[in-house]
């Protein structure tokens, strides 16, 4: 939050229920500031782990918690881990119905527990049953023949500030906006270190030292805003449609 002081930006903070139940003074001073609150699941559980129902129980309760404890609408969801995969789709009606106007869930390109692999990376409306849903996908560049992440999480902490500027370049010249994300412990570099196999160490801790710099960096290089606010100003949502288990032209 105070790095986004220094700059005059404001953010959105994906929220899991069961850290805002424990400590709803955070969350309501996060609303206070004028953030906006986004869902992330009530205890942070892929999709795909969830039957249907489960899912509907966990997004309603940490939504109706989140607007209980912030007095704002809460229109904004995560899937936890990015688990949004195609075998997931059925959760877009499930959200319309319980109030959800966006999700920023999508990863268009592969990686652990979802991504879709060649999905446009270009915002977009998507029709479904019980409604509309804005969707807004993960940001992504084209570097080497391959499509990755670039610009939150892991790959902010670990990839070259070059290559991260390279990537925002590139989306501009496309006239697409960047959605930039971290967790709080990307830029605590005093966390304790959990005792991880080899790999997942690495995927959790490298780049720790530098985070915060880029991202203040990057915080004074672009204009940044929430999720719903950077969509309300995007004029060239196009229409999809979710049939069959699918997503296609409308």
């Amino acid at each position: 939050m105070r790095l986004l002081d220094e700059v005059g930006a404001k953010g959105t903070f994906l929220t899991v229920g069961w850290i805002a139940e424990k400590y709803p003074c955070l969350i309501k001073t996060i609303s206070d500031l004028g953030h906006e609150i986004g869902c992330h699941g009530y205890y942070h559980r892929l999709i795909f782990e969830q039957t249907p129902e489960q899912f509907r129980e966990e997004v309603s309760r940490c939504r109706k918690l989140l607007q209980d404890i912030t007095g704002q609408e809460v229109t904004c969801y995560r899937a936890p881990g990015f688990s949004m995969r195609r075998d997931c789709f059925w959760a877009y009606p499930i959200l319309v119905e319980e109030g959800f106007q966006t999700d920023i869930s999508l990863v268009p390109a592969s990686r652990d527990h979802g991504g879709i692999k060649g999905f446009s990376p270009k915002p977009f409306i998507l029709r479904t049953s019980s409604g509309n849903i804005n969707i807004f996908p993960v940001s992504v560049m084209r570097i080497a023949g391959k499509t990755i992440p670039f610009s939150g999480g892991g790959y902010l902490r670990f990839l070259p500030m070059p290559f991260i500027e390279f990537g925002y370049r590139q989306n501009h010249k496309q006239g697409l906006p960047v959605m930039s994300y971290i967790h709080p412990r990307e830029i605590n570099v005093a966390q304790p270190r959990l005792d991880l196999p080899l790999l997942k160490r690495f995927k959790c801790y490298v780049g720790l030292k530098h985070c915060k710099t880029k991202l203040r960096r990057l915080l004074k290089t672009y204009r940044y805003d929430t999720v719903s606010a950077v969509l309300d100003n995007y004029n060239s949502l196009h229409v999809l449609s979710l049939k069959n288990g699918g997503i296609c032209n409308a």
